[in-house]
């Protein structure tokens, strides 16, 4: 979108036509009048100067980057930023003494490893809604939708997922990381 230009003597113009009606407010080109009109007008032209770009600057920002966000796509992002990371499990068995975990333990786990899922993004949790309206006294204006990612702190570095997920979100939805393990002290991340 285009904007016109408009330089000192447009505005030096567009205010004495604001000036009220009479003979002692016609100032000719040039004079004292004109010159204070003028000096004024220099710093509106300025400001006008950087309007253009300051619009293409506030349109490129609030571009969307995406054209869709489903919770797979939230899920996708989520675990390309662990980089390949992977953990597989049992790591050995439950030793309490001798043959305590025996009991608890497969005579075939050791040959068993399976992966598990070092991070997972539960589906957005929305306002209560039981009717229309019923759930906006519950909810803030801030966040309208929670994406819940539980990771493992004993493993996977969050800070990564944040920045990707941060980047990739929508302005309506709220982050909030939980560590699965408890190790962190049950803190959340939001």
């Amino acid at each position: 979108m285009r904007l016109a230009q408009h330089s000192a003597r447009d505005f030096a113009d567009k205010m004495k036509d604001l000036l009220p009606p009479g003979n002692a407010w016609r100032w000719p080109e040039g004079g004292f009048g004109d010159d204070l009109l003028l000096g004024t007008a220099q710093e509106l032209a300025r400001i006008d100067s950087a309007r253009q770009a300051v619009l293409d600057n506030a349109i490129e920002m609030h571009r969307p980057a995406q054209t869709r966000w489903h919770i797979d796509d939230y899920r996708r992002v989520a675990n390309e930023a662990l980089n390949g990371l992977t953990e597989t499990m049992p790591r050995k068995p439950f030793v309490v003494g001798s043959a305590a975990g025996d009991r608890v333990w497969s005579e075939a786990a050791p040959a068993q490893i399976f992966p598990i899922d070092l991070l997972k993004v539960d589906h957005l949790v929305g306002p209560l809604r039981a009717g229309s309206r019923a759930g906006d006294y519950c909810w803030g204006e801030r966040s309208r939708y929670i994406l819940r990612v539980r990771y493992y702190a004993s493993v996977v570095d969050p800070r990564p997922i944040w920045e990707a997920l941060q980047a990739f979100k929508q302005a309506h939805v709220f982050l909030w990381f939980e560590d699965i393990t408890g190790i962190a002290g049950s803190v959340t991340y939001a």
